[in-house]
């Protein structure tokens, strides 16, 4: 099934209702188990080719109640190493010996975001953090949870679990806002992510031997541009969509997305985008990670060093996370240069200019305007690593030559710079409560006429143009 699709919107429609039969919390867990085990089946014409997947469940499952009330590290240790080598099996790493994988097809969709809902569970419940054990069929409806399976957000169990008890408030008000925010992520992704989508086709394209050197300075910047947008309206609509849906679930879902392109920073930038991720690896990679370089390294004067290193590692992770080629770990490297030096910045111009003197530099229009430019370049170069090969990107930048290439990055930063500036000054603008413009913004009134067009758009697009389902990146983790 796609997601987003109307078919998916419909499916919920019925999960919905079936939900609203009773308010029982036996009833609650089996529509909700009964939604999530269709919804996998829905991505295998065979069912055993979603054996694999229950293979990874039932082991995630026994590790955890293997891990329940026991404090033994070997046998944790033992567990993660049994499920990550699982987990790569399954997903067919590069560095996997061939004999281990296995011959035929089966269904992985949503498996990245399964595992790390596993390895989450595992954690937490080795450390005691879980309030109670953890029951088969709430293991099944938190890691088959169909509203998020596909390309997540990453909930961890403590907060599935609270609203599966307590099912999260539905009045009119905010079904309103969950279907304007349905409709808001269908015209992202529906209408706004091929139009990105076809334009960076068209510059991928047009490169071709005997532009001139203006020609091949706009396609360079133009293929660092459009792909960042392409992948947020894409992304961020997906989660739009199933954030929307999951509250007619009574399920509340955490949000993936915060305006990220105004971040300042590349480790700002990271706070702000796929957010669940990040505060995974932040809460499992990072912090224990740093705190144990501390422990076996005590050094007030190293300390904050630390945690460059700690970011570095936990990002080059992530670039692994994407994919299972040696491209992704370039990826990672990429990723996690990004965040360690711009902690290195931080701590060397803290300690130069003092917190308030840096507090008052990164406050500055024309600082902060250039931060923001150097921070959406080097996400978009990152990227290219993301969509590309090294043979196609070779054959773009042999094509464009040198010059081309350095200056299209320049005017990368430089348009990007005074545009992500603008934008950021009309959201604050906009936000201030007593101006005209943020009333009329927030008008009833309009807000139904803006989604009822965009809704009226959308069917277009789905139904009258025949256009298939659209397609969601990261559909493929």
């Amino acid at each position: 099934m796609n997601v987003p699709s109307l078919q998916f919107l419909g499916f919920v429609a019925v999960a919905a209702l079936l939900l609203g039969i009773s308010p029982k919390l036996a009833w609650r867990r089996g529509v909700l188990l009964g939604a999530n085990v269709a919804f996998l089946l829905s991505f295998a014409h065979d069912p055993r080719r979603i054996g694999p997947f229950l293979c990874l469940l039932a082991l995630g499952f026994a590790i955890v109640k293997a891990l329940e009330g026991r404090k033994n590290g070997v046998a944790f240790a033992a567990s993660l190493a049994a499920l990550l080598l699982g987990f790569f099996v399954l997903k067919q790493y590069a560095f996997v010996p061939h004999p281990l994988i296995l011959p035929f097809v089966y269904a992985t969709v949503g498996m990245s975001y399964v595992f790390f809902r596993i390895l989450a569970l595992a954690i937490d419940t080795y450390q005691g953090s879980l309030d109670e054990r953890v029951s088969l069929v709430s293991y099944v409806n938190y890691t088959l949870n169909f509203a998020c399976l596909v390309s997540g957000p990453i909930q961890l169990y403590a907060d599935y679990r609270r609203t599966e008890i307590e099912p999260a408030p539905l009045d009119a008000p905010i079904a309103w806002r969950a279907v304007e925010r349905i409709v808001l992520g269908f015209f992202k992704v529906a209408a706004l992510s091929p139009l990105f989508g076809r334009l960076q086709d068209v510059a991928l394209a047009g490169v071709v031997p005997g532009l001139s050197f203006a020609d091949r300075t706009a396609h360079a910047a133009l293929l660092l541009i459009v792909f960042p947008l392409y992948l947020y309206v894409n992304f961020s609509g997906y989660c739009d969509v199933v954030i929307g849906a999951a509250r007619f679930l009574r399920l509340e879902l955490p949000e993936n997305f915060d305006r990220p392109f105004r971040a300042r920073g590349f480790i700002e930038l990271w706070s702000r985008w796929h957010i669940t991720l990040s505060h995974w690896l932040k809460t499992y990679v990072y912090s224990p990670l740093f705190l144990a370089l501390m422990r076996r390294f005590p050094s007030r004067e190293a300390e904050p060093w630390f945690g460059v290193g700690a970011y570095f590692v936990t990002f080059f992770i992530i670039g692994l996370w994407h994919g299972q080629t040696a491209t992704f770990a370039f990826f990672g490297v990429l990723l996690g240069l990004g965040v360690s030096v711009n902690k290195g910045y931080q701590i060397v111009a803290t300690r130069r200019l003092g917190r308030s003197g840096y507090r008052a530099l990164c406050g500055q229009p024309v600082y902060a305007s250039l931060s923001r430019g150097l921070t959406f370049f080097w996400f978009a170069f990152s990227v290219l690593w993301f969509w590309s090969s090294w043979s196609e990107l070779g054959r773009v930048a042999a094509t464009l030559g040198t010059g081309a290439v350095v200056l299209g990055c320049l005017g990368t930063v430089a348009v990007a710079a005074p545009v992500l500036f603008t934008l950021d000054a009309l959201a604050a603008h906009l936000a201030a409560p007593r101006m005209l413009a943020r009333r009329i913004v927030a008008s009833p009134y309009l807000r139904t006429a803006f989604a009822t067009t965009l809704a009226v758009t959308v069917v277009s697009v789905e139904i009258l143009l025949r256009a298939p389902a659209p397609h969601i990146v990261y559909r493929g983790f």
